[in-house]
């Protein structure tokens, strides 16, 4: 019966996820741990307006092949995000294309996400640009029809949710 309970509490643990704790049976211990997003996640579940997003990393030759299936190769990573009012693209600098330096516009805020590349943070209703950065400057790869740099709208009373894909180290 303490083995069935056992095995309960796991299943339940995993498939529910878990606040850091001990599960106890008989002179075993299973440490149960808190998922690292949580933190960010519970930051996301704080704020009422303004932009959650997901910077992720891809790299590599991206290059469909018939011999190797297409592999999942974007993943979470730790960046500072800046957020500037809304950027047109003759309002920078930029090299390679995505590399922005010399921005003219303010410079609202900056976060760094977690480990996983998630991040949350708490805006005025209006248009921003956002840029992660990287060793050449700061990078943005996404313009609109008006070349606008990577635009996000924060909307009253609403959460925009962002994904933010850095692939300048990618062959497609």
């Amino acid at each position: 019966m303490k083995g069935f309970l056992f095995l309960a509490l796991l299943l339940l643990a995993a498939c529910c996820g878990s606040k850091q704790g001990n599960a106890t049976t008989g002179s075993e211990t299973e440490t149960i741990t808190q998922p690292e997003t949580t933190q960010v996640q519970q930051n996301q579940a704080a704020i009422k307006q303004g932009i959650t997003g997901h910077i992720l990393w891809e790299s590599g030759n991206r290059m469909p092949s018939p011999d190797a299936p297409p592999a999942e190769s974007k993943r979470g990573v730790e960046r500072t995000v800046y957020i500037y009012e809304l950027t047109n693209a003759n309002q920078v600098t930029t090299q390679d294309g995505v590399f922005h330096t010399n921005i003219q516009t303010n410079l609202v805020t900056e976060i760094v996400t977690d480990a996983n590349g998630r991040f949350a943070v708490a805006l005025k209703p209006g248009k921003y640009s956002l840029f992660t950065k990287e060793e050449k400057g700061l990078y943005a790869n996404l313009f609109d029809g008006e070349m606008n740099i990577f635009p996000v709208e924060v909307k009253e009373g609403q959460v925009t949710d962002v994904e933010f894909l850095i692939n300048y180290g990618a062959s497609y």
